[in-house]
């Protein structure tokens, strides 16, 4: 998990040693091309190969930094295929010439420099079919991605707010960007854990974060949720559809969606999840992520033994370092070393 500030940027390496296969997932705000541009430098130039980029939706703590490398181009990084719905794809149209939102720079971007644009998909919208059930696609290398999200109602409930949504990530260059106030602090304070899992949920309503490509990604027997911002409600019946209405996901990782928002990890969720690892990625800025809701539910439906995985360490989630809460609740928690940028997750 790449240091994103407030947002994800996921580099994924698979492999058996002689040949590393590469997926990049979004690319954090803006300012975060710099620390994706420094890890990138860091290959070799003939190396710098990625199957997949996934840009999961256009939210700018998504969106920016993998723009600033599209558009940028100074690396020489090539894309197997580039997975990222345009407002065409919110209709089910295809898209050959520039959209009609003025300023929609990534569509354009692609469409200047003829990358590979939702091949997988035949040049169509990522998402899933159309009675709901996941779509798999297996990448070179042998990685298997199953997609959970967006749905074809989820993508359309985005066209109406298209045009303001570009504007909010930075997408409309004649439109001047102002930064979003957070819509609450959460108290600090002593934690309760059992009244904060119990406190009534309320699923995100953003359209944006609804039409989020989250993804289940399986490797020689590993199996990881790569969540975006998506709504719970919809990876629930995913998985549903996956395993059946009674049985758990097994998994060896959970990115949990939108940051550990509480509008976004549901009780239903986590107990429809086998996990022992779930992974933060977020340095609170902004939204004041992850919330202490959101991590409650984790700790208290997901089973003893959970470990919290965060790429930051702030004064929004230090407090599940504390050694008293680790031990009455059974729960493990890991931050960044000093110095060290993001987070390494190694699954062997």
């Amino acid at each position: 998990m790449l240091p994103a500030a407030h947002g994800d940027a996921l580099w994924i390496e698979y492999g058996d040693g002689q040949a590393i296969h590469r997926v990049l997932i979004d690319g954090g705000t803006p300012p975060v091309y710099k620390a994706l541009k420094a890890r990138m430098e860091q290959l070799p130039a003939a190396e710098r190969r990625f199957e997949l980029l996934v840009v999961t939706h256009i939210d700018s703590d998504h969106i920016g930094g993998a723009l600033a490398l599209i558009e940028k181009n100074e690396l020489g990084a090539v894309y197997g295929d580039i997975w990222y719905n345009g407002y065409g794809h919110l209709l089910e149209e295809e898209i050959e010439s520039f959209g009609p939102v003025q300023g929609e720079r990534l569509t354009q971007a692609l469409l200047d420099q003829g990358l590979p644009w939702n091949q997988a998909f035949d040049h169509r919208a990522v998402r899933v079919a159309g009675d709901g059930t996941p779509v798999v696609r297996t990448l070179p290398g042998g990685l298997k991605l199953t997609l959970l999200s967006p749905t074809r109602g989820k993508l359309e409930a985005l066209e109406p707010k298209w045009a303001k949504e570009c504007q909010k990530a930075g997408l409309d260059p004649q439109v001047e960007v102002i930064p979003q106030t957070p819509s609450g602090v959460e108290p600090f304070g002593a934690i309760d854990v059992e009244a904060l899992a119990a406190f009534p949920f309320e699923e995100d309503g953003a359209e944006a974060n609804g039409s989020s490509i989250a993804m289940l990604a399986e490797y020689q027997g590993r199996r990881v949720l790569l969540g975006a911002d998506a709504h719970p409600s919809l990876l629930v019946a995913a998985i549903e559809r996956l395993i059946g209405p009674e049985g758990t996901l097994d998994l060896d990782a959970c990115k949990l969606p939108h940051h550990g928002s509480d509008g976004n990890v549901s009780p239903a969720l986590i107990r429809k999840l086998h996990c022992p690892l779930y992974l933060v990625s977020t340095s609170g800025a902004q939204f004041h992520h992850p919330h202490r809701t959101a991590i409650a539910r984790v700790i208290h439906f997901g089973g003893a033994g959970v470990e919290l995985a965060f790429n930051f360490r702030s004064t929004h989630n230090e407090v599940w370092d504390d050694p008293g809460l680790r031990e009455e609740h059974g729960y493990l928690s890991r931050y960044p070393q000093p110095g060290e940028k993001g987070l390494i997750v190694t699954l062997d």
